[in-house]
This record gives structure tokens, sequence and C-alpha cells, in this order.
């Protein structure tokens, strides 16, 4: 997979999989990420490193597993959970429990 972003506004809206615009899916047995530095941090295996560039990834179906900060740029916060209660009171413009009879 490739990802190009040529403004933050668009790689926000790639984050929020509000625009495919800048998506670029493909298959393949090997990735090779560059960079315009000798050498870019990495995470592997929960351990920080600097490793030269290019990095050669070879790829095993199934082996991959890629993880990303839950507070990154460009996410919202969650939703709170839908309150149907309250849903119903705003629907019908009053409080539901002034029409439970005793």
């Amino acid at each position: 997979m490739a990802l190009s972003a040529s403004s933050t506004r668009e790689a926000v809206g790639l984050l929020r999989r509000a625009t495919k615009r800048g998506l670029i899916q493909r298959t393949g047995v090997e990735v090779v990420v560059d960079a315009d530095v000798p050498e870019i941090p990495v995470g592997v295996d929960g351990e920080a490193l600097l490793i030269p560039t290019p990095v050669r990834c070879t790829i095993e179906p199934g082996a991959l597993r890629v993880l990303v900060p839950r507070h990154r740029p460009g996410v919202p916060p969650a939703q709170p959970a839908l309150d149907l209660v309250r849903l119903r009171e705003l629907a019908w413009g009053h409080r539901a429990a002034a029409h439970v009879s005793a």
C-alpha cells in the first residue's frame, strides 16, 4: 500500500477514511521504505531503533502486523455511547418518565 498526501488536510482525511484520494493499494512480496534522510526511526517488537534507508521488508501472508498510536494526530475522539432513552425523550419532546403511571 502506498500513501501520498499533498497537505495536512489530505493526510487527516486519509486517516479518517473520509477520502480515498492519495490512497493506492497494491499487493507484492516486498516493501521498500525510502526517505530523504540516511536513517529513519522505527519500532521493532516494541524497541525504538534507527534503521538506515532504504528499509526493505519481505512480506509473508498474514505475518505483518502494524500498530499505530491510539492518540495520534488526525484521529477524532471516540463518540459517547448512544443513550436510547434520552434519544426517545428528545424525539417526543418530553421526558418519558412523565408518562409512567404508578
